[in-house]
């Protein structure tokens, strides 16, 4: 049997090595890992599990990274022409670098909190590429609802997406029992904080979740947007997609969730909200 250690690279036998994790943990040959490019925690038997080499991990993350730049163009692309706000970003393009007009654009700002160091860092790193002012944060998810509602009152955003890995534990297969998943109920108490801090739903735009969420509890809560209707892995770019779509749809205008439907990763099967407006102002003069 291979020997594997915390910060390993790995895949499972069992499922046909569909998702790359990394090892946190080991305890009696059973290791934790979380998703590397899907928000998902889970745990393995030693046996089931094969190192993935650096040369696999970097081919497979250079396509997803592909596939996420591409959806992410897409998504800034249809809203653009939605609401007709200028030409379809180009790659490599920043969307909210504009030269001197008689118009001020404005698009909304973003709190957002994560439970993993490495992709908070992805997050503000992406945040910049498509030109969203936005701060980010890294917070354990069972501490996350704690900070909520004093970083609200310190940043005072438009839109707030709290993120990290979750997971069903289908072997108790109901799937309306909160105590059957793995961090829902922290995302929902996030929540529950945000609507304290501010109860209207167009004032705070709030996206909360990950791979197999409790999505009724979660926008029952106050949640315009969250993961997962059907239980169903997500991207770690789909949270990304979501904040983008809110920031550049017109203060005017409802928030296209068919848009973010076509180009997150699942579709309606990961991804669901309900009627929000946008948080794109402009004004005259420009600055």
């Amino acid at each position: 049997m291979e020997v594997f250690k915390i910060g390993d690279v790995v895949a499972r036998k069992s499922y046909s090595y569909d998702i790359l994790f990394k090892v946190v943990d080991i305890r009696n040959d059973i290791a934790d890992l979380v998703g590397l490019t899907v928000r998902i925690v889970a745990d393995s038997p030693l046996y089931d599990l094969v190192h993935i080499s650096s040369e696999e991990l970097d081919r497979r993350l250079r396509n997803i990274e592909i596939s996420s730049r591409e959806r992410i163009s897409r998504n800034y692309s249809n809203i653009s022409k939605r609401f007709n706000m200028r030409a379809p970003v180009q790659q490599n393009e920043t969307p909210n670098i504009y030269k001197k007009e008689n118009i001020y654009k404005k698009p909304g700002v973003i709190l957002h909190i994560d439970g993993d160091a490495e992709y908070a860092q992805k997050c503000k790193d992406n945040y910049t590429k498509m030109g969203l002012t936005s701060y980010t944060y890294n917070i354990p998810e069972p501490e996350q609802y704690k900070s909520v509602y004093s970083l609200l009152q310190k940043i005072r955003p438009n839109i707030l997406i709290l993120t990290g890995h979750d997971a069903f534990l289908r072997k108790r297969n109901d799937i309306y029992n909160i105590n059957n998943y793995k961090n829902s109920k922290y995302f929902i108490q996030g929540v529950l904080e945000a609507r304290r801090y501010e109860h209207n739903l167009d004032n705070l735009v709030v996206f909360a979740g990950a791979c197999q969420s409790y999505y009724e509890a979660i926008i029952s809560a106050g949640a315009n947007f969250a993961s997962a209707p059907k239980r169903v892995l997500i991207d770690m770019m789909d949270p990304l997609i979501v904040a983008q779509s809110i920031a550049y749809t017109p203060v005017d205008q409802f928030v296209p969730l068919e848009n973010i439907i076509l180009n997150t990763r699942e579709g309606i099967k990961g991804i669901g909200g309900i009627q929000t407006r946008g948080q794109f102002r402009t004004g005259m003069p420009g600055l």
